[in-house]
């Protein structure tokens, strides 16, 4: 297995896990972490934030539906313990020095779908967010937290009623500048390699000679293994400049985030939460 089809693989487990949402990882036991020194300033730069979302419910083309108009502002205040009632993975899990800490979310318009009994509003409430940046990483993330009291259905598609989170990736601009330099530099190598991989195909595949048919294939398997190395592997959740937008001083949202559910305590074993991804979370910036 060529080393691009395992990355893929690795992406593709990932993805799909309902145990593994991104954020996970930099919470294996044993970890030493400490947290981004700006985060507190990210975190208070989000002052009256409002994002318009759409939630996108499900995983698979014939069981979707889509929760639209959902509108709320991040607010800057922190939270006491005492003030809310939702659990948020950073704040109320094993790595809290890795989170902004819990503050508030003023929501301002319900979201809404449309099913065989008209328009059906989907009403999340006691909000809650943090930011949570581990130092060295070039992004971070941010997590939201919602209350739904009652579950929302279209067709066969079903959003239950419980504790609901979205969760974006968050950039500082400076460093977003300097990854997409860095993945662009990779993109360069990469499309040169396969440009070469491509070439000794064509001229494996037009030689009738049963030698040259060998020698081509081994250069381009060399181009391929060249490919593999280029690095632009280490890019892929690089966002481009179309994929986010500002948001506080100096900080780049990505726009398409994820929606997800779990069970259980964060502060627990990784086996006492369980998360369940439910679909996708898109920020209207327009």
């Amino acid at each position: 297995m060529s080393r691009n089809l395992f990355i893929l693989l690795i992406i593709s487990l990932c993805y799909h896990s309902k145990a593994v949402l991104g954020f996970l990882p930099s919470w294996m036991p044993g970890a030493d972490l400490s947290s981004a020194p700006e985060l507190t300033r990210y975190a208070r730069g989000q002052s009256d934030v409002l994002l318009d979302v759409r939630l996108t419910i499900g995983l698979t083309a014939d069981k979707l539906f889509v929760i639209d108009g959902f509108k709320f502002k991040l607010c800057n205040e922190p939270l006491e313990k005492e003030d809310y009632d939702i659990s948020l993975p950073g704040t109320n899990g094993p790595r809290p020095h890795l989170s902004s800490g819990a503050r508030s979310v003023h929501a301002l318009k319900d979201g809404s779908f449309i099913n065989m009994k008209g328009l059906q509003n989907v009403e999340f409430h006691d909000g809650v967010w943090e930011m949570i940046w581990r130092d060295n990483s070039p992004a971070g993330l941010i997590i939201c937290g919602f209350s739904l009291d009652k579950d929302a259905r279209r067709n066969d598609a079903l959003l239950e009623k419980g504790q609901v989170y979205l969760t974006w990736p968050v950039w500082s601009k400076a460093g977003l500048e300097k990854h997409q330099a860095l993945r662009a530099k990779a993109e360069v190598k990469y499309k040169e390699f396969e440009a070469e991989r491509d070439g000794e195909l064509e001229k494996m595949s037009n030689t009738p000679n049963i030698l040259h048919k060998a020698l081509h294939f081994r250069k381009a398997s060399a181009a391929t293994e060249k490919m593999d190395f280029s690095g632009l592997h280490n890019y892929v959740d690089v966002p481009s400049i179309d994929d986010v937008f500002e948001i506080g001083e100096g900080l780049q949202v990505v726009k398409t985030g994820t929606v997800w559910s779990r069970t259980g305590s964060f502060s627990g074993t990784f086996r006492a939460s369980r998360q369940q991804l439910l679909g996708s979370a898109a920020i209207n910036s327009s």
